[in-house]
């Protein structure tokens, strides 16, 4: 069987005696499969790109030609958002930085001035140099202290020009103690180094001279009663003393002196009762329109904001020197003056004016010293805000700010109870209704 089918496969027979070549006729062969299929895919491969290349264009055209999803409105609103998202941030960032100022800053405010005293018609006196005569307003004082130093630098120059340089210039601490220090440097120079020229010239237009020096008031005049003088070219001033002492008087005085200081005037005024015009109003005197008395909007509306921040504030977490310095009673302003007002038992009122760091022991000292008759009797003083007492045999070393006595206060007076009763005991007739010394009472400004 095998053999029958080599047979076949050997294809047609022929004689052993003929030629093996024979004029058969060659069929061409057909191109082959794998052409055919090499072919066929670079065509797919370049309709796939061309139909690839049309769709990209069709969906450019449509994107560019539809309209825009973002709305103007949808714009708008999306910005609004992101306003409101800045704003609430700035709003956390300030609530955070004034809770830091609350518990860890400086709260105090210094102010000149109050809605409730007319600074302007405050005096100051200068016990140095025109005694407790002499009371004027503040700047008026100040130009008759300048004048009145002025007229003495040709009888005592290196004194005159020491206070007028150091008074004239007390309100730039900074400026003035740089300059001291300049000024006694170029002192030590020629003090140290007497034979040295270079020391002794102070070149006008020098940086430094210029800047620190020629800047503050009477500074040159105090150089010229030191003994420096204008050269020939007027670019300088030099010394030409041969002897220092000048100059070492000069400079003690520079570093030693002070400048010459005003006070308040307390400016008492006593107020008296009278029929017309009693110390306390009568109840007639009242308004009498019941919508005086009534709350307003205002009001509810204020009482209802303090109840909220009230409410926030216990519900946030605080420490210990957090809640005490919430519960302390401490001015968040710092007023400059203050007007004491007090009420002695016979309805008669005192007026006085301090400044507002003045210890209040100022006022015990004041009162004894100058207005009581019995200087000598224990007495006290008592706020009518929260009915504080303050006696005088106590140590008073806070200040008027310190004790919530400012801008004004009205204070009532008493003597101590036990020690007028000692008193009367051994001086039955003493006159305790008598408070005021009668020459205050003829001199003072009453109304």
């Amino acid at each position: 069987m095998k053999g029958e089918v080599k047979f076949a496969k050997a294809g047609e027979g022929h004689r052993l005696n003929e030629p093996t070549s024979r004029n058969v006729p060659v069929q061409p062969r057909p191109p082959t499969a794998t052409r055919q299929s090499s072919d066929g895919g670079v065509a797919a491969r370049a309709a796939a790109e061309a139909a690839q290349q049309r769709l990209q264009q069709q969906t450019s055209w449509q994107q560019s030609a539809a309209p825009s999803s973002r709305t103007a409105d949808s714009i708008r609103r999306q910005a609004q958002r992101e306003l409101e998202q800045e704003k609430a941030l700035d709003n956390q960032l300030q609530q955070a930085l004034d809770l830091k100022d609350h518990y860890f800053g400086n709260r105090q405010i210094s102010v000149e001035s109050s809605p409730v005293i007319d600074h302007t018609n405050f005096l100051f006196k200068c016990p140095d140099i025109f005694g407790d005569d002499v009371s004027l307003p503040y700047n008026e004082l100040q130009q008759q202290i300048e004048e009145t130093l002025r007229l003495q630098l040709d009888s005592e120059p290196i004194v005159s020009a020491t206070l007028l340089f150091i008074t004239c210039n007390q309100k730039e601490q900074e400026k003035l103690k740089a300059c001291k220090e300049i000024i006694c440097k170029y002192f030590d120079n020629i003090i140290t180094n007497p034979d040295e020229d270079k020391y002794r010239r102070i070149k006008l237009q020098n940086k430094v001279y210029l800047e620190k020096v020629a800047s503050l008031k009477y500074a040159f005049e105090l150089l010229q009663a030191s003994g420096f003088l204008p050269s020939d070219d007027s670019e300088s001033i030099i010394y030409q003393e041969r002897s220092i002492e000048p100059l070492q008087l000069a400079r003690d005085t520079l570093l030693n002196g002070e400048p010459i200081q005003v006070q308040l005037d307390r400016n008492l005024k006593i107020f008296r009762p009278t029929k017309e015009r009693p110390a306390i109003p009568p109840v007639q005197l009242l308004p009498q329109d019941p919508l005086f008395y009534q709350t307003t909007v205002g009001d509810v509306l204020r009482e209802k904001q303090r109840q909220k921040d009230i409410l926030d504030k216990e519900q946030m977490l605080r420490t210990k020197a957090m809640r005490e310095r919430d519960e302390k009673a401490e001015s968040n302003v710092q007023y400059k003056y203050t007007v004491i007002r007090i009420r002695m038992p016979n309805e008669m009122i005192l007026q006085v004016i301090f400044q507002s760091h003045d210890p209040l022991s100022l006022l015990f000292d004041y009162l004894r010293s100058y207005c009581l008759v019995h200087d000598w009797l224990p007495f006290s003083l008592i706020s009518n805000v929260g009915r504080q007492a303050y006696a005088s045999q106590e140590e008073h070393s806070s200040t008027f700010n310190q004790c919530g006595l400012v801008p004004a206060a009205l204070l009532s007076f008493r003597w101590d109870e036990e020690a007028l009763r000692d008193v009367q005991k051994q001086t039955p007739n003493f006159p305790a209704d008598i408070y005021i010394k009668p020459e205050v009472l003829a001199n003072a400004n009453q109304f």
